[in-house]
């Protein structure tokens, strides 16, 4: 979700903005903000000051950098996401957001975490106001 909110805006960039707004609270574990780095630096060519400026300002909305467990239950089909959903069980949250429909969407939700596409979050939203 985030590299798509770098990249290109949408669904994905709103959610930030409703963090920067304080109207949800962020949470980036570890290894999706190296993996994030990875994907921007490399796959997508970013140089370091258009870098800098996009994890600074994401610096702002973000309320926690919980670190990610070495090791978790196999459920995704992928380890690092498997990682990264037993991270937000540790810290309770409430959604997971992503737009991985390979191994984390399919999922629907897992130990009282719902994981939900950008668009089907913002829909929720709409629909609580």
């Amino acid at each position: 979700m985030l590299v798509s909110a770098a990249i290109a805006g949408g669904p994905p960039r709103r959610i930030l903005e409703l963090a920067r707004r304080g109207r949800i609270e962020l949470i980036v574990p570890d290894l999706v903000n190296r993996e994030l780095i990875r994907v921007l630096r490399g796959k997508r060519g970013w140089r370091p000051p258009r870098l800098a400026y996009f994890l600074e300002a994401l610096d702002v909305v973000v309320a926690a950098r919980p670190a990610t467990p070495d090791r978790a239950e196999a459920l995704s089909g992928d380890p690092d996401d498997d990682r990264i959903l037993a991270c937000a069980v540790e810290n309770r949250v409430d959604v997971l957001v992503s737009g991985n429909r390979r191994h984390l969407l399919p999922l629907g939700s897992s130990r009282g975490v719902r994981i939900l596409t950008p668009q089907a979050l913002l829909a929720e939203l709409r629909r609580r106001r």
